[in-house]
């Protein structure tokens, strides 16, 4: 009953955040990788675009000095691979302080997803604890998982491949 609780409040904060949006930062980066900062408005556009066009979202809270996130990013790579692009939307969202940090980071290993540095208010929005976080979102915008740590392909590709299908 907990975590039917979680996934409407989260719902809640998202419908209520989606009143409230802002635009999203310039895109920066190097070699052709988009590097957007996203504030907690833009995100929400993005969920209400993903909800109109019948696509499921993956969203990944991550740092470059998080050696499970860094773990995690090939798996994401791999769902990528799998999934179409106009059925997954893969959203890797660093939690990094800087800028540089993750350019510097995607310039050692590029990263073939949608990569957004967060301002503060997004993962607080989310209620990230800990990183690496996911959360899946349904074709209809509403959370159908979300969890803290490290998961394998198979275990997502569990979760994923019904959503997906759908």
């Amino acid at each position: 009953m907990k975590t039917h609780a979680r996934i409407l409040l989260a719902l809640g904060l998202c419908l209520a955040l989606l009143a409230a949006c802002k635009g999203p930062g310039a895109p920066a980066g190097e070699g052709g990788q988009k590097l957007t900062t996203l504030d907690m408005g833009a995100v929400e556009r993005h969920f209400a675009e993903n909800k109109e066009k019948g696509r499921v979202t993956l969203v990944m809270f991550w740092a470059t000095w998080c050696p499970a996130c860094k773990t995690e990013l090939p798996v994401l790579e791999n769902l990528r691979a799998k999934y179409p692009a106009d059925k997954l939307d893969i959203m890797a969202i660093s939690v990094d302080d800087t800028e540089e940090a993750m350019t510097g980071y995607l310039k050692t290993r590029p990263v073939p997803l949608d990569v957004y540095l967060s301002k503060a208010d997004v993962g607080s929005e989310f209620g990230v604890k800990s990183i690496p976080a996911l959360y899946i979102l349904d074709r209809e915008g509403q959370v159908a998982f979300n969890s803290s740590g490290a998961y394998p392909l198979e275990m997502l590709d569990t979760v994923l491949s019904p959503l997906v299908k759908e």
